[in-house]
This record gives structure tokens, C-alpha cells and sequence, in this order.
């Protein structure tokens, strides 16, 4: 039966029982804990008055721990190895030995430009385990909003409440297509010229995709879409293939150029650029990793 009479464990208390019967002596503990002797004997007395309980046996001649005396301190030792793990966990977090960094990235984000970051980011601190969803940019802010996301980078409008939008880095669209498309021999090119021909968009909800909407729309202008797909690797080999031209990152088609599978158009009057921004919510405080990898995005941007 439960015994309401006795007080709650005061840990103060606990700590000077513990380190005496640790040291087997008063003057010892009272060493130990930086205090005086008469400190450590009314800590243990005061300990022994609130549980009611005696712990040490005074009647010997050599220091000896009651039964009770003997169970407390056993649970003092867990008490107190507890403490001094969670001392150790969190000094390991602040120096990044331990930790978690969980991003969200639209695709032209995450596919092509975080991870040198995140290779980076791991070199340095191995302890994290890092996690990248990959997303278009809706849904990459639906995330951010319902899941403990640290951090988002998208590059679309964002237009959503309660967060914080800051602008990361530029980036340039350009209109790709195969090699041997006819537009490939006639640069360089009008917009006018683009209307006409088969446009291999992004879905819906892709920031790549309403980036370019919004920049036709204030021209008067709509482009030709005859196919969607649903990423920009998918985009590019149906370029690639000879199904249509289309407008991507200039970040995203580094192999491709090189390679040859893939050529730029020269539009000199549609010379479209973005902003990719990052993003966080306003009243998320940020977790040791995520700051630090915020520090090290300056470094690489200056």
C-alpha cells in the first residue's frame, strides 16, 4: 500500500546521500561536493527526516548503509547515470555528434543541387542522420507545414501563412531539345517561335511549371503542352527522344550538354530566371543541426 505521507524525492538531498555512501564517508562526500562536513550530515538528516526512514547506522563504528539506506543508494547510482547521459547526449548535440537534419526540397532542388550540400553537411558531421524528402514544391510546403521538417527549399511562389521565406539562390530556365530538332539549326530564336511547337511540361503544383506560366501570362502568351510528366529526369529523355521541346533548370542538364543528348535554344527575348528560396515556419524554433546547416548555406553563397 502506497504511503502519501512521504514527501517527494528531493534530488539535492539525494545527491549528497549518494556521494557519501559512494565515498563510505562524510568528510569525503563533503569533498567531493565542495560543501563543509556539518553540510553533508544535515543533508543526509534532512534526507532521512522527509522519507522517514533511517539510511545510515550510526551505532557502528565503520560508516554502513541501512537496508533502506542500501536501496536508495542503489536507485541513486541509476538517478544519477541517467543524469550524466543526458548531460553527455546533449553535449553531443551541441557539437553536432549526434543529432538529425530533416529537409524538404522541391525536384530541381533536391536532385541537382542539395546533395553536394548534404555530402558537404555529412563530412563534417558524420554523427547526423540526414533526411531529404523530394517533392514538387506544393507538396514540399504541405510538408514543411504538417511534419517536423527543419527546413524547405523550393523554387516556386510560396504564399502560404506563417512562414519565413528567405531567398537563397538564383537560378536560369532555359529551353532544351534534342540535337537534331529542326529549331536546333535556326538560332537564334523569337519566343514566337517556341509557340508553335510540342511543350513537355511539369505537373501541376511544379514551381518549374508556374514560374513559366507566370512569366507567359504577363506577355499574353501559352505555350503549346502536349505532354506532362512528372519529373525533370523524365522530362529530359523525352527531349532527349525527340517528343517535344521543353523548359528546364540549367543546373539539371550539366551531363546532358557534355554529352550531347541533349542542346540549349537560344531565345534571346525569353531569358527567364527564378529565385529558389528557403523556407521555415515562423513559430518552429530550429533544431542545432538545422542551424548550423543554415551557417554553412551562407558559406557557400558569399
Amino acid at each position: 500500500m502506497l504511503d502519501y505521507n512521504v514527501m517527494p524525492l528531493n534530488l539535492h538531498l539525494l545527491r549528497i546521500f549518494t556521494t557519501v555512501a559512494s565515498s563510505g564517508s562524510f568528510s569525503q562526500a563533503a569533498r567531493h561536493l565542495y560543501i563543509s562536513q556539518p553540510a553533508v550530515s544535515r543533508g543526509v538528516q534532512e534526507l532521512e527526516r522527509q522519507l522517514n526512514l533511517t539510511l545510515v547506522d550510526r551505532s557502528m563504528n565503520s560508516f554502513t548503509l541501512t537496508e533502506g539506506g542500501r536501496l536508495l543508494y542503489q536507485h541513486g547510482l541509476h538517478i544519477f547515470a541517467a543524469e550524466r547521459a543526458a548531460e553527455v547526449a546533449l553535449e553531443e548535440l551541441h557539437g553536432l555528434v549526434r543529432g538529425q537534419l530533416a529537409l524538404g526540397a522541391s525536384q530541381t532542388i533536391g536532385t541537382y543541387l542539395l546533395p553536394p550540400l548534404l555530402r558537404q553537411f555529412h563530412r563534417r558531421y558524420a554523427g547526423v542522420r540526414l533526411m531529404l524528402d523530394i517533392l514538387n514544391t506544393h507538396q514540399i510546403l504541405e510538408r514543411l507545414v504538417s511534419a517536423p521538417l527543419d527546413l524547405a527549399f523550393v523554387e516556386g511562389p510560396v504564399d502560404l501563412p506563417n512562414l519565413i521565406i528567405t531567398p537563397w539562390r538564383v537560378d536560369t530556365l532555359v529551353v532544351i531539345a534534342a540535337p537534331d530538332n529542326h529549331l536546333a539549326h535556326k538560332q537564334p530564336l523569337s519566343l514566337t517561335d517556341l509557340l508553335a511547337e510540342p511543350f513537355i511540361m511539369r505537373e501541376v503544383g511544379s514551381g518549374t511549371r508556374e514560374n513559366i506560366e507566370r512569366e507567359l501570362h504577363t506577355r499574353g502568351l501559352q505555350l503549346n503542352t502536349a505532354m506532362e510528366l512528372g519529373g525533370t529526369s523524365a522530362i529530359k529523355e523525352a527531349v532527349a527522344a525527340g517528343l517535344g521541346i521543353s523548359i528546364v533548370s540549367d543546373a539539371t542538364i550539366k551531363l546532358e550538354r557534355q554529352v550531347g543528348t541533349l542542346v540549349v535554344l537560344d531565345v534571346p527575348d525569353f531569358i527567364l530566371t527564378r529565385t529558389m528560396s528557403q523556407v521555415m515556419v515562423a513559430e518552429r524554433p530550429l533544431s542545432r543541426a538545422a542551424t548550423i546547416f543554415q551557417s554553412m548555406l551562407l558559406e557557400t553563397t558569399e
